[in-house]
């Protein structure tokens, strides 16, 4: 003659039950792939020569000819076409922990890498001078750097006669 036993401790067991059935089954999807698969990932591009490439920092990094007025007039006198001929443009680069210029993009990121940069944007911003690089809990840090491209509109006046 079967014992029935309390609906509680029969619904506990039929969920432990089910739930060894499920670990093994979770287990082998978590387990890692072949040691000589290729990883499908992006590159990080958040790095910089195995450093971090901040956004925001404590001290940010300063044109060393001018600060951002004549940083402004460099871009502005030496960016041209293509991309930055649109009315939002900007240009985006990374200043590095030494105050130099590193993967220059027209649009609001860096390019992935140096090999990623645009032949003639990296000629222009080969002769842009030197950096005082930004800080971050008092170390020069990698900093990106994004400049809105400031079109200059000439005005004319004219006289009514």
């Amino acid at each position: 003659m079967p014992t029935s036993l309390p609906r509680p401790l029969l619904g506990a067991l039929t969920l432990l039950g089910f739930s060894a059935l499920l670990i093994p089954a979770a287990r082998a999807q978590m387990a890692t792939s072949a040691p000589n698969a290729v990883s499908s990932q992006k590159p990080n591009t958040s790095m910089l020569d195995g450093d971090k490439i901040y956004t925001y920092v404590e001290q940010k990094p300063a044109y060393l000819d001018g600060g951002m007025d004549g940083l402004q007039s460099f871009i502005t006198s030496h960016v041209h076409g293509g991309a930055a001929s649109g009315p939002m443009s900007v240009v985006t680069f990374i200043i590095d922990k030494t105050g130099h210029v590193r993967r220059p993009a027209l649009g609001p990121t860096a390019a992935e890498s140096e090999e990623a940069v645009t032949p003639a944007l990296a000629e222009t911003f080969r002769t842009i001078g030197q950096f005082r690089p930004g800080r971050q809990n008092g170390k020069p840090a990698n900093v990106q750097f994004t400049v809105p491209l400031v079109k200059r509109v000439k005005v004319t006046y004219l006289s009514s006669s």
